[in-house]
C-alpha cells in the first residue's frame, strides 16, 4: 500500500537469521536474499501512484551478520547476469528484457558500517561475523579490509550496495531513549526510529503570524 501511494520504504534486514544458521526443527533458514527477492519483485510489480514510476525500495544489512559477503556481491552478480543478456541481443534499456530478468534492480542496498569494522579495515584486522539468534556466536571470519575492497568494487561496477554509517548516525540519534536507528528510506535523507514515516509537506508560516509579529504556536 505504501508503494502504491508513491511511497518508498527502507527495510533493515539484520534481524532475519542467516541461510548458514540452523532452525530449531533442523533445517536451514532462507536468509535476508531470498526475502530480498520477494520485495524486490513487489516493487518491480507495484508502480508509484499508479503511475510509470516504479516503487523504491531500501535494504540494508549490518556488517556483522554472516550473510554479509553476499549482500555485498548480490547485485553485482546480477549486473553481470544482465550484461551476458545484452551480449546475446537482449534489450538492455531501463525497462528492457535484460534488466527485468535479473533480481535485485528494484532496490537500493546498503551496508551499515560501524566505527569498529572501518578501524579493522584501516589496521588491516579479521572481522568477525556473529549468529542473529546467538549473538555471541563467530559464523565466519573475514579480512576486513577486503570486505571493503568488495563493498567499493561492487558500487563501482553497478552502483550499489551504498554504505550507512551505524555508528555515526545513531550517535547523532536526536530521540536515543526512544530506540536506535536501524535503517532509512531510499534517499536515505531521512534517519528514524522502525516505523516512522517520512511525511513531506509545505506549510506557508506568514499564515500564523499575528497582526503584532507574534507567532499562533497553537494553530501552528
Amino acid at each position: 500500500m505504501l508503494f502504491k501511494y508513491g511511497s518508498g520504504t527502507g527495510t533493515d534486514l539484520s534481524t532475519l537469521r542467516s541461510g548458514k544458521e540452523k532452525l530449531s526443527g533442523g533445517g536451514k533458514p532462507s536468509g535476508p536474499l531470498s526475502f530480498m527477492r520477494i520485495f524486490d519483485q513487489i516493487a518491480a510489480v507495484v508502480r508509484s501512484g499508479g503511475k510509470t514510476r516504479r516503487a523504491a525500495k531500501m535494504q540494508s544489512l549490518k556488517v556483522t551478520h554472516p550473510d554479509i559477503k553476499e549482500f555485498i556481491e548480490c547485485k553485482m552478480n546480477e549486473e553481470k547476469k544482465a550484461w551476458a543478456l545484452i551480449e546475446q541481443g537482449y534489450d538492455g534499456g531501463l525497462n528492457g528484457e535484460a534488466y527485468a530478468s535479473v533480481m535485485y534492480q528494484n532496490s537500493n542496498l546498503s551496508v551499515r558500517i560501524t566505527d569498529e569494522f572501518l578501524r579493522a579495515a584501516q589496521d588491516k584486522q579479521d572481522w568477525c561475523t556473529h549468529a542473529v539468534t546467538e549473538p555471541e556466536k563467530v559464523m565466519g571470519r573475514h579480512s576486513a579490509a577486503e570486505l571493503f575492497r568488495k563493498i567499493a568494487a561492487s558500487c563501482h561496477l553497478c552502483g550499489d550496495p551504498g554504505v550507512q554509517y551505524d555508528t555515526t548516525i545513531n550517535n547523532w540519534h536526536t530521540c536515543p531513549v526512544s530506540g536506535r536507528i536501524n535503517a532509512s528510506n531510499p534517499c536515505s535523507e531521512y534517519m528514524f526510529l522502525d516505523d516512522s514515516a517520512c511525511n513531506l509537506a509545505s506549510l506557508n508560516l506568514i499564515k500564523f503570524r499575528r497582526p503584532d509579529g507574534s507567532f499562533d504556536v497553537k494553530n501552528f
